[in-house]
Order: C-alpha cells, then structure tokens, then sequence
C-alpha cells in the first residue's frame, strides 16, 4: 500500500520541492531566532540563579561570578536548550505563520508573539512535567517574565531576518 504524500509513480508530492526550498530559505533566520533566545536566556539564567546566591550570602562578586557561571552552564545545558526552544520556536512560528495569513491585524506583532509564547510553553510545559522548573533563573515571576521576553527577542531576529 502507498501512504498517502507519495504519488503513483513513486515520487514524493508535487509541493514537496517547493516546500524543501522554504525551509532552506527560512532555516538560517530560524537558526538566528534558537540562537538570540538560547543566548539570552542563558545569560538570565546565570544573573537569577548569582543573584539568588549572592542574597544568600553564599555568591561570589557579580562580575567574576557571572563570567565562570555563564560560561560553565551555557556549556553544560546548550545542546538540550537549543533542542527545546529549536522545536517550540519551530512550532511557533508555524503557527504564527497561519494566524498571520488570516489574521492581517496580527501581522506586525505576530513574531515576537510567537517567540515570547513559545518561551512561556516551554517553561510551563517543564513545570507541569517535572513538577518544579528545571530552568532556576525563571522560578520567579521577574525570571518567567524575562524568558519571556527572550522569546519575544527571538521572535523579533526572525521576523527581521525572514525573507519575505
């Protein structure tokens, strides 16, 4: 039995190459958006879990604290972050996409939206999974807000870098 994208003659879809050429063509402003929100909401990231240590009294200064934490957790969480905000901002922005053809009041505001939900699932879907967030810098809500607006940052590269 042949599934139902492969044609008779054996050839995938006829929309399969335009298809392939979209997404060479969005893939780096894509690219661009995981990167912008996976580096900011690492640096968040580092500067809520070194405030929270510093208010302890257990932190060391801010500037050589926030070097060494940076640079060991970008390290240490980069694959699986990228990995999960790649697939959420994919998503996203897929949706996006179609709300922005039916919706043309949306359009302006219609990426960032995408990248700041995206953000906000992500964390909320961690929470109700893990039954805590694995993610320490946004256990507030001043962390959630901010990751949020890391999405949003995301969201704005791509619609910058989206070709038209």
């Amino acid at each position: 039995m042949t599934p139902a994208w492969v044609n008779p003659t054996g050839m995938i879809g006829k929309y399969s190459a335009a298809r392939a050429k979209d997404m060479l063509r969005v893939g780096p402003a894509w690219a661009s958006a995981v990167l912008a929100t996976t580096a900011v909401s690492s640096m968040i990231h580092s500067w809520q879990t070194q405030g929270d240590l510093i208010s302890l009294g257990t932190g060391s200064p801010p500037g050589a604290a926030l070097r060494g934490a940076a640079l060991r957790g970008a390290a240490s969480e980069i694959l699986p972050v990228l990995l999960v905000l790649g697939v959420a901002l994919s998503l996203a922005f897929w949706a996006a996409g179609w709300l922005r053809a039916r919706l043309p009041l949306l359009a302006p505001v219609a990426w960032p939206a995408a990248g700041a939900v995206a953000a906000c699932c992500t964390l909320g879907l961690m929470s109700a999974q893990l039954r805590t967030t694995s993610v320490t810098g946004a256990v507030g809500a001043d962390g959630f807000v901010m990751f949020c607006l890391a999405g949003a940052l995301g969201g704005f590269v791509f619609s910058w870098l989206k070709p038209e």
